[in-house]
């Protein structure tokens, strides 16, 4: 079974040369894509190499000469990618040292992706090793939380696709994404919501490992791309529409719920996050998509499971959402 890296950096140096470093360490990786994203200095072949000890041949810079976002140059690393299997980092992340046993896992393994447990920074503050609480609650409730490596029921499923949409705690068949034409959207911000859903949508066999084998490093000082609060954020609805479609189109049922669950709960987060001058406009494009493409019969299901998140988010009055009552 052999890997590539797909990487997009932008002005992260230092730590794409850490990420580099441990990944040339772990032995983990049969190729290495880099993908410079317009950084303001051009990111040279030759001193990722001289800081990380890869081998040239392992190591494959790829640029774009201004800044397009994490989604296309993951597309564009993907297009290059010559391996069976690709796993999605950003600079920023660190593999562990589980990685290369869940490569020995894997082997031998068919599927279209293996969703593995991944270590948030956030959660040091809890002396926690592991994902936030509500991923391991999932994790929790499919089952797959014991054993190194599980087979992934529908059930389960429809369990594991409500987990932080990440794209750096997946290794994906090559073949599965082409076939489905599965890719990032090319916007600023939730890039990676399109890849997530998607691939659930399109799958036919997941596998689950509970190691951690990757960390992502959270910022909270303002500075990266999710802590955003601009109009970049409302262009999430493309790719949320297109998904829509999709889970008609293909009579994707089982997912049509937890993908409007989730919906609804980013629609609540990045009305919190945007600026309060941008929140009515937000708000009405919500309540388009809501009436537009959840089907009446989730409406009401979902008026009933949470009418305060809903009646937040669409900024309408209690009790007025189709399906709520009075007391």
């Amino acid at each position: 079974m052999k890997l590539t890296l797909a990487i997009p950096a932008h002005n992260d140096l230092q730590y794409l040369c850490r990420l580099l470093k441990r990944a040339a360490a772990l032995g983990c990786a049969d190729h290495i894509i880099v993908v410079d994203d317009g950084s303001d200095t051009p990111i040279a072949a030759s001193f990722l190499l001289t800081a990380s000890g890869l081998n040239p041949s392992n190591l494959t810079l790829l640029r774009h000469e201004t800044a397009r976002g994490a989604g296309a140059a993951r597309n564009l690393a993907l297009k290059h990618v010559a391996t069976d299997h690709v796993l999605f980092l950003d600079a920023d992340d660190l593999p562990t040292r589980e990685l290369p046993h869940l490569m020995t896992d894997l082997k031998g393994h068919t599927f279209d992706f293996c969703i593995f447990k991944h270590h948030d920074t956030r959660m040091a503050r809890q002396r926690v090793w592991g994902p936030m609480p509500h991923d391991q609650a999932l994790w929790r409730m499919a089952g797959v939380g014991v054993g190194a490596l599980t087979s992934v029921s529908q059930h389960a499923a429809t369990l594991l696709c409500l987990t932080a949409n990440y794209p750096w705690n997946k290794i994906y068949r090559t073949g599965f994404l082409r076939d489905n034409r599965i890719e990032c959207s090319e916007i600023p911000v939730h890039n990676d919501v399109e890849l997530h859903w998607r691939s659930f949508i399109n799958t036919r066999h997941i596998l689950a490992s509970d190691r951690i084998a990757g960390i992502h490093f959270v910022s909270e000082d303002g500075k990266r791309l999710t802590n955003r609060s601009g109009v970049e954020r409302f262009k999430v609805l493309g790719p949320l529409q297109k998904i829509a479609y999709e889970i008609d189109a293909q009579d994707a049922s089982a997912f049509a719920l937890p993908f409007f669950r989730f919906t609804i709960g980013l629609f609540d987060w990045i009305s919190n996050n945007i600026s309060s001058d941008l929140q009515d406009q937000f708000s009405h494009l919500a309540t388009r998509f809501f009436e537009t493409h959840i089907p009446p019969a989730i409406q009401e299901f979902l008026a009933q499971d949470d009418p305060i998140l809903l009646n937040r988010v669409l900024h309408r009055p209690p009790n007025s959402i189709p399906g709520q009552t009075g007391d």
